[in-house]
């Protein structure tokens, strides 16, 4: 496993655990364990917590197949805290920018022999989180941010 930078901020404006890591696929379970501890300790059941576990895996997954392809791996950075009754996952990497508008909306009715390949990440992403957004600069790198709102007995859904 590559090593890994851990932060951990609390000061008055809410806490937050930030990852930096070598964007490889044996750190995404890094990525997925901090925001696991940080469902669960929101309050999120099972099925959200499985929920943002996908997310997770997803979006790094990306990163490690898509923002580095063709170069060496570079860094990728998962922060995550809480934002009121919503829980907030960002995912930063500085490989190539992405815009997730020219991914086509995949036919998930079709038979699987004439699917296009390929958006079916994002498709997922905006199924199983309840905001997604995306944003690129130069100097701050690609950023993915994952939102994901605790439901509050009797409030609707």
């Amino acid at each position: 496993m590559q090593k890994e930078e851990v932060s951990r901020r609390n000061d008055g404006a809410g806490s937050q655990t930030r990852h930096k890591m070598k964007a490889v696929l044996e750190n995404v379970p890094l990525a997925i364990d901090c925001a696991t501890k940080w469902a669960q300790w929101a309050g999120f059941d099972d099925h959200d917590v499985y929920d943002i576990q996908l997310a997770v895996d997803e979006a790094c997954a990306n990163v490690v197949y898509h923002a580095y392809r063709g170069m060496e791996a570079g860094e990728m950075e998962v922060c995550c805290c809480l934002d009121g009754p919503a829980l907030v996952i960002r995912v930063r990497d500085w490989g190539r920018p992405f815009n997730p508008d020219s991914v086509p909306e995949p036919d998930v009715d079709a038979p699987l022999e004439e699917r296009e390949l390929g958006g079916l990440g994002m498709f997922l992403l905006k199924q199983v989180m309840d905001q997604i957004q995306y944003t690129f600069d130069p100097e701050e790198g690609n950023e993915l941010k994952m939102v994901k709102r605790l439901q509050v007995a009797g409030e609707p859904a």
